[in-house]
């Protein structure tokens, strides 16, 4: 049996400007009836090169991640070469399971045959993935003369351990080319699957494989289309992984520039549900895999709903049956969604003369119907590379009246740096906001307390970050919880909890009638510099709420007929309490802090045993299901 092997640890040709640099393990499994078609220096050019254009292919490997990323991964192989030791006409005749182990044993051979290669300078899983992959290693590709095992040209992940101790958990497989094959090599597949195994990109074809299979995002989308002249991954891609420079609009009106060499995307997210959102793409003909771009220039509109598990099987373009990722079509008449054929032309560009807002087809809705606010307008050719457009924000309609400000009072916050005061976060004006201290001597989480006013019955959070022009990273709050009381006392669990975007507009938060006078916000995190970091600051520009005031409930000393009375007070041993009303109530006794130390139930008059608690001040709630009572106790 033939075999040969070559490692290849330093490439010739440097990418620069890259901020990440990764590396894998490649190996051209051939056969010995279809030995390899291609040399170990042909195929580390095809894979590592910098300026690659032989066998009909545009680009390396590493020169279309390069690109796709704008510039922020450098990504290369080790190469081996083994030759399996069946032909391949016996491993087309056996099971996936069965012929899958071909891959191991390529693994297993280099270890035997290659003792001093480092395995340690592969790049490994970190915690952007789930826990079974994490140290495994970040890629293995395994390329093929021709189909081998069954299953081999899709994304696989058997997780072994081999005998050097290795983890694997992320493995693809593709076919470069045949002897035989006349056609270019087609970098599509490999390139492809590590999409998948390398960056979660999910497939944007129909993947049910039904009589109603669509086209997806036809050649739009490297995770879509199949072309030897690879196509480009898609701004929601992009936004994804914030390569390239992502523009943030505002609120109101916009005049909005993008470059047409792909480096720069809009995204405008869903106030109410951050994963749902569009992003918008300046392409141009013949830029980045664009030989297939229908128009010379252009605006591409994506609309993106990432809880959409099932990616794009689902063509109805209904609200509960959807695309995870699909292409607002300029000319509205949805042929990627209809017509299996149909892999994209001309009609679905927006260009000069049309629009994207609440009343065109296709429209700017969200998938719930609900009006996003987010219009396009006026697009514009600026030179040979550029396409300025109009945007215009507003903010969606509520079902609930905005709670007023203007009665509402700071109980507590995290300290504020100075002129950044906790209440800039409720003053009405977006201009300002609260600010922890600059040099971050306060641990997370961190919180502002505020008594509405009145008890409410909430239905709708808003929070607004910070807008600061000079440095609007500063703050950004990430993960949060909200929490509802009706004294300031008993807080439970959170109403909410979640994660804000990195954006400056605003964001919202529903839940279902949480009644509450008194509420807690709670920076768990905050973003730093872009959405792919995390910062221990925290900001407010504004917090909002909405909601309607009770009739059932009020708080107070006594309501109408109804009253409590407590004494002595100052208490010694036994605390009587006595009430007016005829349904039974329940008193309580807090200490300072919050935390709950007596509790009984009564109707009319009980006496309770205080004797064990130390001489102070408490807090005594007294409730019915009309009144709720706070009262101060002092032990001697």
């Amino acid at each position: 049996m033939f075999m040969l092997t070559l490692q290849i640890n330093i490439v010739a040709q440097k990418a620069t400007d890259s901020n990440i640099r990764y590396k894998g393990i490649a190996i051209y499994i051939d056969y010995p009836d279809v030995p390899a078609w291609i040399d170990a220096e042909r195929l580390d050019s095809l894979i590592n090169g910098v300026n690659y254009q032989e066998e009909g292919a545009s680009r390396s490997w590493r020169k279309y991640w390069y690109e796709q990323s704008r510039r922020n991964i450098d990504f290369t192989h080790d190469i081996f070469f083994y030759t399996a030791p069946q032909n391949s006409t016996y491993y087309e005749s056996i099971t996936w399971q069965e012929g899958i182990l071909l891959w191991k044993n390529a693994l297993e051979w280099i270890i035997a045959n290659n003792p001093n290669y480092d395995w340690r300078s592969l790049s490994i899983c970190d915690d952007n993935f789930d826990q079974g992959m994490k140290g495994g290693l970040l890629s293995v590709m395994i390329i093929s003369s021709k189909w081998g095992p069954k299953g081999v040209g899709a994304s696989h992940g058997p997780r072994w351990t081999l005998s050097n101790g290795i983890k694997i958990n992320n493995l693809q497989g593709a076919v470069l080319k045949s002897p035989w094959d006349t056609a270019p090599v087609n970098l599509f597949m490999t390139l492809h699957e590590t999409g998948h195994d390398i960056f979660a990109f999910p497939d944007t074809y129909d993947t049910d494989g039904g009589t109603d299979h669509s086209s997806g995002t036809g050649f739009y989308s490297l995770m879509s289309g199949g072309k030897p002249d690879v196509e480009p991954i898609g701004g929601p891609f992009l936004a994804q992984y914030n390569w390239g420079y992502i523009v943030e609009p505002v609120s109101g009106a916009n005049t909005i520039t993008l470059r047409a060499d792909g480096d720069s995307v809009l995204v405008f997210r869903n106030p109410y549900d951050p994963n749902e959102y569009f992003t918008i793409e300046a392409r141009k003909k013949n830029t980045i895999g664009n030989s297939l771009f229908p128009v010379d220039i252009g605006l591409l509109i994506w609309h993106t709903d990432s809880k959409v598990s099932t990616s794009n099987r689902l063509s109805d373009m209904t609200p509960s049956k959807h695309y995870r990722h699909a292409i607002e079509q300029a000319d509205g008449l949805f042929q990627l969604e209809k017509l299996r054929t149909h892999q994209g032309n001309r009609g679905d560009i927006f260009v000069p003369g049309k629009s994207f807002t609440n009343s065109t087809v296709p429209d700017s809705k969200w998938w719930d119907g609900r009006s996003s606010g987010f219009e396009i307008t006026d697009i514009q050719i600026i030179g040979a590379d550029q396409i300025q457009f109009d945007v215009t924000i507003q903010d969606p309609p509520s079902r609930f009246p905005e709670i007023p400000q203007s009665a509402w009072r700071l109980i507590s916050a995290t300290p504020s740096q100075y002129g950044y005061s906790p209440s800039k976060a409720f003053d009405g004006d977006k201009s300002t906001y609260y600010h922890v201290p600059w040099g971050n001597t306060h641990p997370r989480p961190h919180e502002i307390v505020i008594d509405l006013g009145q008890l409410y019955v909430i239905n709708e959070f808003n929070y607004q970050a910070n807008t600061n022009t000079v440095s609007p990273w500063e703050g950004r709050i990430a993960d949060y919880n909200l929490y509802l009381s009706e004294d300031g006392i008993e807080w439970g669990n959170p109403v909410v909890s979640g994660q804000f975007f990195y954006t400056g507009l605003n964001q919202y938060s529903l839940f279902q009638n949480s009644t509450g006078r008194y509420v807690k916000f709670e920076a768990i995190n905050s973003w730093l510099w872009d959405a792919s970091q995390t910062d221990v600051r925290t900001s407010i520009a504004e917090i909002n709420f909405r909601g309607t005031t009770p009739a059932s409930k009020a708080i107070s000393s006594s309501i109408g007929e109804i009253s409590f009375n407590i004494f002595p007070n100052p208490v010694g041993n036994e605390l009587i309490v006595e009430s007016t009303s005829i349904y039974e109530c329940l008193i309580k006794i807090y200490n300072l802090n919050g935390s709950l130390l007596k509790t009984k139930a009564f109707r009319e008059s009980t006496i309770l045993d205080v004797a064990n608690l130390s001489p102070g001040m408490y807090i005594i709630k007294l409730e019915t299901a009309q009144v709720l009572v706070l009262k101060k106790l002092f032990k001697n």
